[in-house]
């Protein structure tokens, strides 16, 4: 199983051509995984970079020069799933930070 964006990349290295997957966050990985599976069985297509700008999701493939109208609707749709991806996992960390519980749910050990 894929859980980090280096070992994402090494997956897909064929389809990278710049950058290539910058979000190390484990579902993050995982959602790329399933999708990349399926886009790249899509004849010429390659992936420059997918990052966030300021928090906000970025797509940047050759998607929309391939197959135009519906390489936009991709992207839209690849950033939103992020975007929320990325905001239940930080909901999910203020959560457990309030009971002083790191992302994994292990006691955080403060020093006095």
């Amino acid at each position: 199983m894929i859980r980090t964006n280096k070992e994402f990349n090494d997956q897909y290295i064929h389809y990278i051509n710049g950058p290539g997957l910058l979000i190390n966050e484990p579902s993050v990985v995982q959602y790329l995984t399933e999708v990349f599976n399926d886009l790249a069985k899509i004849k010429a297509f390659s992936c420059k970079e997918i990052t966030t700008i300021h928090g906000i999701p970025r797509v940047d493939t050759n998607l929309t020069e391939i197959i135009p109208f519906v390489g936009r609707i991709i992207h839209q749709e690849l950033e939103k799933s992020i975007s929320i991806i990325l905001k239940v996992e930080f909901e999910v960390e203020q959560r457990l930070a309030s009971l002083n519980l790191d992302k994994h749910g292990n006691p955080i050990n403060y020093e006095q």
